[in-house]
């Protein structure tokens, strides 16, 4: 019963809202603010130190490949947002996010945002639909966290992002299946001709 009682305690609130800072929603580079719908998923990882990897230049693919190595180094998903739409160029207002696994109660924390253009109701539901349209990306940062048992008091930790998020084009997976086949194939070939060779020599 303690044990469990401990699990439901351990959480972390910020307010999940970039209308006060100078960060926000970007499409392919800095300074082109991106308006219009978009989805959302906040995952945490207790601690404050940032794994390399997550925050990639943009480029495309750059989201894809910083959303692996945040699930791959241990980041936990907290909640996820589908169907929202921009306030204003970059700006988004999510409201109080409330993350259960922050350890210990309020502490700071890091925090990845992972967001796409599209009304997918998750990233992987975008990635299975993605098109030459279809944009998106990971930015990470450390997050103060704040406790609340009573209610939300009007001193809810504000948004620690301090740089854009950045929605890149996602390469088409009938490209990366084609070159990946291509490559397999020339290697096969290779290896044919490597083997002919040496027939032919044993022989002679």
């Amino acid at each position: 019963m303690l044990s469990l009682n401990v699990g439901t305690m351990a959480q972390g609130t910020f307010n999940l809202d970039d209308e006060s800072i100078p960060s926000g929603l970007v499409a392919d580079a800095p300074g082109n603010w991106y308006s219009g719908t978009f989805g959302m998923e906040v995952w945490e990882l207790n601690g404050t130190s940032i794994p390399a990897g997550i925050n990639l230049s943009a480029a495309p693919g750059s989201g894809v490949l910083g959303y692996n190595v945040m699930v791959a180094t241990g980041f936990v998903k907290e909640m996820t947002y589908a169907g929202q739409t921009t306030t204003g160029p970059d700006a988004f207002a999510l409201g109080p996010a409330d993350m259960s696994n922050v350890s210990p109660i309020g502490a700071t924390v890091v925090v990845a945002l992972a967001a796409w253009n599209t009304g997918a109701a998750s990233w992987s539901a975008m990635l299975a639909n993605a098109n030459q349209a279809t944009r998106a990306g990971v930015v990470a940062f450390v997050q103060p966290t704040g406790f609340y048992s009573g209610g939300l008091p009007p001193g809810l930790p504000g948004l620690g992002m301090s740089q854009d998020l950045v929605l890149s084009a996602i390469p088409e997976p009938p490209a990366a299946a084609l070159a990946g086949l291509g490559g397999a194939l020339l290697l096969l070939f290779r290896r044919r001709r490597c083997c002919a060779r040496r027939t032919r020599s044993e022989r002679a």
